[in-house]
C-alpha cells in the first residue's frame, strides 16, 4: 500500500488514532461518503489516498480518502490530513 518507510507510517497513523479519532470518522463520514460508520482509524495511505478502516454495522470495511495531489513527502502527508480535516468540518453535521 504505501511508498513511505514504515517508521512514518506508523509515527502518522499513531498520532492520528491516538490524538484525532473524532477527526478521523469525521473525515470518513464525509469525505469517503461512509455516513454510518460509528469509528475510524487511519491504517496506511501512499500517494494517492489515505486509508481508513471505518467500522459498519459492527463489521470493519476499508475506506480509501484521496489527496487532493500526489504526495511524496510525510510533510504533504500531514498538510493533506488536515485540509481533509478542513474540507470534512465543513461538510459535517454536527448535530
Amino acid at each position: 500500500m504505501s511508498e513511505f518507510a514504515p517508521e512514518i507510517v506508523e509515527a502518522i497513523t499513531g498520532y492520528m488514532n491516538a490524538n484525532q479519532a473524532e477527526s478521523n470518522l469525521v473525515i470518513v463520514k464525509t469525505l469517503g461518503e461512509t455516513t454510518e460508520a460509528t469509528a475510524a482509524a487511519l491504517v496506511g495511505f501512499d500517494s494517492e489516498a489515505a486509508v481508513f478502516s471505518a467500522t459498519v454495522d459492527g463489521g470493519a470495511i476499508e475506506v480509501r480518502v484521496p489527496w487532493s495531489y500526489e504526495v511524496t513527502t510525510r510533510d504533504q502527508v500531514r498538510e493533506q490530513l488536515f485540509s481533509m480535516l478542513d474540507r470534512a468540518v465543513a461538510l459535517y453535521d454536527f448535530e
